[in-house]
């Protein structure tokens, strides 16, 4: 693994990825795919409380908890583009202030399934 500038960065530690500081998050419906298949992949999730840069984000959208592609909208107000993958051509745009007030956490890695056997298995 590689830093931006082409640094090698040391290995995360195993109890780092496992630690009570983040939450798995289960992925529904297709809005986010194909990053993130509904029904079958998770996000770790770091909880935040305002916008911590490019990435994606789980938000409080009223109806439930969704994902977003977030970016900095360049707009000269500090405002932010939301987007999902599965709906192109539908980009929202909200003010930092309002996105703080809907965010949960960031997205810190995809937990894609490869094998659904085990997972399925009682426990």
């Amino acid at each position: 693994m590689f830093s931006d500038i082409g640094v090698a960065l040391p290995p995360i530690p195993p109890g780092n990825v496992l630690s009570g500081r983040f939450r798995v998050h289960a992925v529904v419906g297709d809005a986010m795919e194909p990053t993130f298949r509904g029904g079958r992949d998770y996000a770790l999730l770091a909880p935040v409380s305002d916008y911590r840069g490019e990435g994606v984000y789980l938000l409080d959208v009223g109806g439930g908890q969704e994902l977003f592609r977030v970016s900095n909208a360049f707009d000269g107000q500090g405002g932010l583009m939301l987007s999902q993958e599965n709906r192109r051509g539908s980009v929202h745009h909200l003010s930092r202030e309002r996105f703080d007030a809907l965010v949960t956490a960031i997205v810190i890695a995809d937990i894609r399934t490869r094998d659904e056997r085990f997972l399925r298995e009682p426990g």
